[in-house]
């Protein structure tokens, strides 16, 4: 028994500086060689890829507002549209000789982007005609430790969800956006703010506890319901993200300050941030993905030999790996390591249109709904991969996943075949972005999806 363990620790060694030799017995030194054990290299299992679509995605309580519109080469029309209230933490209560001055939006940017930001885009500011509502999530089935990344149990609201609004907007504004700034303001119409004013202004003179700027329940029930921040149809440039514990309207007004007048303002954030959501839409009609729907799948074969991965509307990649459990039942193989490799399309991305930083690793069933992550579970973390770009040739950028842990306990399950695997964006960028991934499959011409594994064996002498 201890020969045998030096001998497993023998084989790491070698296949860790072998790297990708072509498939056959490794190399080793004299002693090695004298061992009935042989380590194998193998990367042609099959792989069945294919795209499915997991619907409604919970995308409220982020902290991130999504707002823009851009056309995508690959995946059709994509925009992003958000909901949220605002009130005061504070009463309002203006002295009687202030003065009113101006009022706007003010969206901190959180640097996220994704499309080409040197083109305008108009944003339309409405105004809810109804509070946001939380609602339960659809039945999503989990593991039996309740770890799945969508809560059974926790209402929310989602990619796909609405709130009526009023069909004229409050303003309309051709704008750029800029990531790299601060903020972006929109300005307000002067009427909008004065209105404001005078009601708060009227409400302390009178000394009416009920008044909307000094009951924050009021303001939002009976006043002002919220904003529904959209973007022109027409629109093709980007869409941008913004800090949700930073958003506010901010009027401007004058007031006495040590006898005085002087200029000052007040603030109305976003309340309730968990009701705050993102709606996110594709139309994908004129790609091959336009049939698509939840709990099917699009077999890669009637993608040109491609799957996608897309925050937000919620594409993932769905991974097969029919042979593999019976190649090791029929033979008494040990495994010692295996990983998989995810291959972007080369020139599918840009600096406009990134790929995701990191993709993480699901199970699933022939429902195609998220079951669970990959084992090991736990709670706190993703079977996951960062992107590692190829800067210098660009043509081995990729994700690599470590999948010894996934395999050696589906071939201890006494199922015929693997559990099949989901590709999809890490959380939470996969409730709070957009970016998107295409991946070629194993009979892609160039970037073809990988499963790499290392196994020992006792050779007969």
């Amino acid at each position: 028994m201890a020969k045998y363990f030096v001998v497993l620790t023998i084989i790491f060694g070698a296949y860790c500086w072998i790297g990708c030799e072509d498939p056959g017995i490794l190399k080793a030194d004299e002693n090695f060689s004298k061992s009935s054990l042989r380590t194998v290299f193998v990367d042609t299992f099959s792989i069945i890829s294919s795209t499915i679509l997991i619907d409604s995605l919970p995308t409220s309580g982020t902290g991130q507002l999504l707002v823009g519109r851009y056309q995508d080469a690959f995946l059709g029309k994509v925009s992003a549209s958000s909901f949220f209230q605002i009130g005061y933490q504070t009463i309002f209560s203006p002295g009687q000789i202030s003065t009113y001055d101006s009022i706007g939006l003010v969206l901190p940017y959180s640097r996220y982007y994704y499309g080409d930001t040197t083109k305008a885009i108009t944003i339309n500011v409405h105004e809810l005609s109804r509070v946001n509502k939380l609602t339960l999530p659809l039945p999503y089935r989990t593991g039996e430790d309740n770890s799945f990344f969508v809560s059974p149990f926790q209402p929310a609201l989602y990619n796909s969800s609405t709130v009526s609004f009023e069909p004229m907007p409050i303003t309309s504004v051709a704008v750029k956006f800029s990531p790299r700034r601060d903020s972006l303001y929109i300005a307000l119409p002067l009427s909008f703010g004065q209105n404001w004013f005078d009601l708060a202004k009227a409400g302390a003179l009178s000394g009416v506890s009920t008044s909307y700027f000094s009951n924050s329940s009021s303001f939002i029930t009976d006043f002002f319901n919220g904003i529904y921040l959209t973007t022109d149809g027409n629109s093709d440039a980007a869409i941008a993200g913004f800090i949700g514990s930073k958003a506010k309207i901010r009027l401007y007004y004058k007031r006495v300050i040590n006898d005085i007048l002087q200029p000052t303002y007040f603030d109305f954030p976003i309340v309730n941030a968990a009701a705050q959501f993102n709606n996110i839409q594709s139309d994908r009609s004129a790609t091959p993905l336009a049939s698509l729907v939840r709990s099917q799948a699009i077999s890669s074969k009637l993608t040109s030999n491609s799957t996608f991965v897309q925050s937000g509307v919620g594409l993932a990649t769905k991974i097969e790996f029919p042979s593999v459990k019976s190649f090791f039942l029929k033979q008494n193989f040990i495994l010692i390591d295996a990983t998989l490799e995810v291959i972007p399309l080369e020139n599918s991305y840009s600096r406009v249109f990134r790929v995701p930083n990191t993709l993480a690793l699901f199970t699933t069933d022939a429902t195609n709904v998220i079951l669970n992550r990959l084992p090991p579970f736990d709670r706190s973390n993703f079977l996951s991969a960062n992107i590692a770009y190829d800067f210098e040739y660009g043509v081995n950028t990729k994700y690599v996943f470590s999948l010894v842990n996934y395999l050696s306990s589906e071939l201890t399950n006494p199922s015929s075949q693997l559990t099949p695997i989901v590709i999809a964006s890490v959380i939470p960028s996969f409730f709070s972005e957009v970016n998107r991934v295409v991946i070629g499959d194993q009979n892609n011409s160039r970037h073809k999806i990988k499963l790499k594994i290392y196994y020992s064996y006792a050779q007969n002498k």
